[in-house]
């Protein structure tokens, strides 16, 4: 591969912020093109597994995400009384450490936190703002990719880490994203609020029927995600305190007292997800993360796929001699995992007691 490989990153999400620090550790400078005038990350806390983990250090971040994050010992599943259905070290059922490696623990972290730590290493002036992608052409040599503001730049290598609703993915398939049937309320709580419900290094999940809700420790505060079903497929909608609590009313009262916080409406996300496709990529285009492999959120497997997906396709990029060879390895590393956890996440029975 030529030594002054240029190389395209489309979106500034996690995925995208990743894989440019992940070239960068190689030599290799890309510059992310975001379509969002600023990039922030919305949404609430994110377990990074032990893998994830494994590279942030190898990325010189780890320490960085230590003070960000906050290491959590176990996972305490209840009812909606709040009597306990599972205790992760008790039963065998530590679902937080299913994929350990050694000398990692699983680390609970703000996505927007998360998003600044592998921010860190970048130059401001390789993040390209307000830059909505409009086209691309695939040349012989080149790719030329054309935004709504007017700019056109080349590249030798474009990566598509531009979502869930990525164009890029248009390449390969005109699938659309499929609504799971439910929705997602994010927020994050103070300590005071939570403390009776939480200690610092265990995560809760309230389970009854098709109603989840997590609560997680993260550095500001604690994590609520809660998941409830509805024929609503809007993206997102505004919810009050009514509609919630048809939900999770019946629900223990230390736990539905915390919804008098909330400043209401409240917004709720509907799920969406997308299937598997045979393909990542063309001879000088490639998806990543979401835009490859967006899955639903019952495995906790989204950010850390995108993460993992960053540091295959840079290894690939500065170890491979040609950008066809570095595309095959990539796609034979990641494609069979991301697969298999996108087939597993679809089962409506993953999370029931």
């Amino acid at each position: 591969m030529k030594d002054d490989l240029k190389v395209v990153i489309i979106g500034g999400g996690l995925g995208g912020a990743a894989t440019a620090t992940a070239l960068y550790k190689r030599g290799i400078q890309a510059h992310i093109y975001e379509q969002a005038p600023e990039l922030t990350e919305v949404g609430a806390g994110i377990v990074m597994h032990p893998p994830t983990q494994h590279l942030l250090y190898k990325w010189g971040l780890g320490e960085l995400c230590e003070e960000k994050g906050k290491t959590v010992k176990k996972l305490d599943m209840l009812t909606a009384k709040g009597e306990l259905i599972a205790d992760g070290p008790k039963s065998g059922l530590d679902l937080l450490t299913l994929d350990s490696l050694e000398g990692y623990k699983p680390r609970v972290i703000h996505r927007a936190h998360l998003l600044d730590t592998l921010l860190t290493p970048l130059s401001s002036e390789y993040i390209h703002l307000d830059h909505k992608c409009e086209s691309m052409i695939e040349h012989e040599d080149h790719v030329e990719i054309r935004f709504t503001n007017g700019k056109v730049v080349q590249a030798d290598v474009v990566i598509a880490a531009d979502g869930i609703h990525s164009n890029t993915r248009k390449i390969f398939s005109n699938d659309e994203p499929i609504f799971c049937g439910a929705h997602s309320i994010r927020t994050i709580f103070s300590y005071e609020e939570t403390k009776h419900l939480v200690e610092e290094k265990r995560v809760v999940m309230y389970q009854e029927g098709d109603i989840i809700a997590f609560l997680i420790p993260v550095a500001n505060g604690v994590a609520l995600d809660m998941i409830y079903p509805t024929q609503d497929a809007s993206w997102s909608k505004p919810v009050d305190k009514e509609l919630i609590l048809s939900h999770v009313g019946h629900f223990e009262e230390g736990f539905v007292r915390l919804f008098d916080s909330f400043e209401y409406p409240v917004m709720s996300r509907a799920l969406y997800f997308r299937q598997p496709l045979e393909k990542w990529s063309t001879r000088r285009i490639t998806l990543l993360g979401d835009s490859a492999h967006a899955m639903l959120p019952t495995l906790g497997q989204g950010a850390n796929s995108a993460i993992q997906d960053a540091e295959a396709i840079a290894d690939a990029l500065a170890s491979c001699e040609t950008i066809t060879e570095a595309f095959e390895q990539y796609e034979q590393e990641r494609r069979p995992v991301t697969t298999a956890i996108q087939t597993q996440s679809q089962n409506p029975e993953l999370l029931k007691a």
